[in-house]
């Protein structure tokens, strides 16, 4: 699955915003398999679909998404892997602790209100995860400027 991942990808070749969405479509087509792979294996399909996201990180340095569709697959990924890491019994809090850090560190605003899809995936004890950091953070930033606030 990694090789079909990097080969999906194309490393090194620049794709335009007119080949975008069919290049989306063939990404689509391996996190499928991936899907398909999370009802016997969750615990390898989460492990893949982060590998797929980091993958995806790199990848937007070499394309045009001015359509948004790349975006949108990588938030939808990101969304699978929270099912794959909840199916698979992971521990709530590391993968909220995971999404924060996405979140924080994202350049091609992959995560941008990803907390609206990220809600609706995640389960009971994810959500009360997520609650809490968020709680946390907001009170922190309550002794700081308007914007770290309002994010």
């Amino acid at each position: 699955m990694e090789r079909q991942i990097e080969l999906a990808l194309s490393p090194g070749a620049f794709i335009r915003d007119r080949a975008c969405c069919s290049f989306v479509s063939s990404l689509e087509e391996v996190a499928a398999r991936i899907g398909a792979l999370a009802r016997t294996g969750p615990a390898r399909a989460a492990s893949l679909h982060e590998t797929f996201v980091a993958g995806c990180q790199e990848k937007a340095q070499e394309l045009d998404d001015s359509s948004g569709s790349f975006g949108q697959f990588v938030g939808d990924l990101i969304c699978r892997w929270i099912k794959a890491r909840q199916a698979s019994g992971a521990d709530a809090d590391e993968t909220v602790s995971r999404l924060l850090a996405w979140m924080d560190d994202d350049p091609y605003a992959f995560c941008r209100q990803i907390e609206k899809d990220a809600a609706h995936v995640l389960d009971k004890a994810g959500l009360a995860a997520f609650e809490k950091r968020i709680r946390v953070r907001f009170e922190a930033a309550a002794m700081q400027p308007e914007y770290p606030r309002r994010r």
